[in-house]
């Protein structure tokens, strides 16, 4: 009992005499300031371009782009997007790592049809050059919840795309099916050849993980190249 009752006293003397919890706290001059105020549709991302340039999703498939201080009226473009709400709509963006060269942006989004789908426009401009040049579709229809939403260059070049499980956990661990995974290809759609089970017989050669519930944003290290998920 006197044992219980000095353990008991140790540990109330640590509770009442161990140092405030430091509270982090923002630089000295740090200001907030509010950017854009009015004007968008139910946003789900943007992403700042390599000129400077930030451009703005709208689940409805509508990309703005606010530049040298407003947000253009004009739209970069309007993607083509399954409407049924949900998760569904346009979600990811990437530029390419030659933009300065190419002026490409790509997005990933799941189509009218309700496929989670990939393309490529050309930003040269302040609305889009063609487009879209489609690369990758999935063949399994999207649910209204889980579809992922992220699309990512890897430090090795190459497209990552993040898919949820639809709604239903066992497509996370079938490898014949996209659902549930994050997807590895080449930036013009085809599938890199050194993929975990590329040219394997009944498994996706685009999958690069699997057992993922909503992959909705991940994003690489750049210290140390690691794929962190979210």
């Amino acid at each position: 009992m006197r044992i219980k009752t000095l353990f008991i006293g140790l540990l109330l003397s640590v509770f009442f005499l161990s140092p405030a919890p430091l509270q982090a706290a923002p630089p000295t001059d740090f200001q907030t300031t509010q950017i854009i105020g009015s004007g968008l549709t139910n946003p789900t991302g943007f992403e700042i371009a390599p000129d400077g340039r930030i451009f703005i999703l709208q689940q409805n498939g509508v990309v703005r782009i606010y530049k040298n201080g407003q947000l253009l009226a004009t739209p970069f473009t309007t993607v083509p997007v399954s409407q049924a709400g949900g998760d569904l709509g346009l979600l990811g963006i990437a530029f390419d790592p030659q933009f300065a060269s190419n002026h490409y942006v790509y997005f990933y989004y799941t189509s009218p049809a309700g496929i989670n789908s990939a393309a490529r426009y050309n930003a040269t401009n302040d609305t889009a050059d063609g487009g879209p040049f489609v690369i990758y579709e999935s063949f399994v229809e999207a649910q209204q919840f889980h579809a992922g939403g992220t699309i990512q260059f890897g430090p090795d070049g190459k497209l990552y795309i993040s898919i949820g499980e639809n709604q239903y956990p066992p497509n996370a661990q079938e490898l014949d099916n996209p659902a549930g995974k994050i997807l590895r290809i080449n930036k013009d759609g085809t599938i890199p050849t050194d993929n975990p089970f590329y040219g394997q017989t009944g498994k996706l050669n685009e999958i690069w993980a699997y057992g993922l519930r909503n992959p909705f944003r991940f994003q690489f290290d750049k210290a140390s190249g690691q794929l962190r998920c979210v």
